[in-house]
């Protein structure tokens, strides 16, 4: 990939950029570009994502979603057009430890319905650390995911399901294309153990997260966070049959 540093901008052709976190999910990506109504569902070839973009060291602190290029892989996400401001104003909220780096035009295979994407010049924000540095950067104690920021990333790929009958399955697919999920995993949801109250789609959320291959084992063990990791309580109930993948996961792990 071909990378700048944040900031640098230039006009020309319209710029996309690639979302594959919480820039899925419409009102967490129009906080930064709030003409950004319209996402399109995708695959990027050539982008590795995974849990191991730290936040900062002050405070209570946690990992979240971040990516690599690595031409071997691949992820879902949207892409949305922004104007030279917002192309800007993203690269302000995305500035700690990511580099924006241009993602080429048939590395993108639309799930809209679309045979390629529109015209214009496409971007993603990649962690600026090399590949080998990724174990220092997984989830731990001190940065664990948390199930807010699960939340969004989820309820945006349930939102793209909602409106792209051509994109079922994809929050199943977004599990399945994101490494590193990991046992540090702290349920911060307002009023945990009614959910709903502040997060509606919480039920759906956590029926994706039950069925995923990567994540059905790990979420019976996710929780207000402990004060000694080794205290956490399992709540895994005995006798539960998998539910069957869906088509659009299914035909990823087919390579088709």
């Amino acid at each position: 990939m071909k990378c700048i540093e944040i900031g640098a901008h230039k006009t020309g052709p319209q710029n996309y950029i690639f979302g594959y976190g919480s820039l899925i999910e419409d009102e967490s990506r129009k906080r930064t570009t709030p003409s950004a109504r319209d996402a399109w569902p995708c695959v990027a070839l050539g982008v590795r994502r995974g849990w191991w973009a730290r936040g900062a060291s002050s405070g209570l602190t946690t990992t979240y979603l971040g990516a690599l290029d690595d031409p071997a892989a691949e992820c879902n996400g949207v892409i949305y057009a922004v104007s030279e401001e917002e192309l800007a104003a993203t690269d302000h909220r995305e500035s700690a430890g990511y580099r924006r780096c241009r993602i080429e035009r048939s590395k993108l295979r639309m799930l809209d319905g679309r045979r390629e994407p529109p015209e214009g010049v496409f971007w993603a924000y990649i962690n600026s650390f090399p590949p080998e540095k990724i174990p220092d950067n997984l989830p731990s104690p001190q940065f664990p995911m948390v199930q807010s920021y699960v939340d969004i990333c989820i309820n945006g790929c349930l939102e793209v399901e909602g409106k792209y009958p051509s994109a079922a399955g994809f929050a199943e697919l977004f599990v399945a294309t994101t490494e590193a999920w990991s046992q540090y995993w702290v349920n911060d949801r307002v009023y945990p153990r009614r959910p709903f109250i502040f997060c509606p789609m919480a039920s759906k959320i956590d029926a994706v997260l039950h069925r995923a291959e990567k994540t059905r084992e790990l979420v019976w063990e996710v929780e207000i966070e402990p004060a000694g990791w080794e205290d956490r309580k399992p709540v895994k109930p005995t006798g539960r049959v998998a539910a069957p993948l869906t088509k659009l996961r299914a035909a990823w792990e087919r390579g088709g």
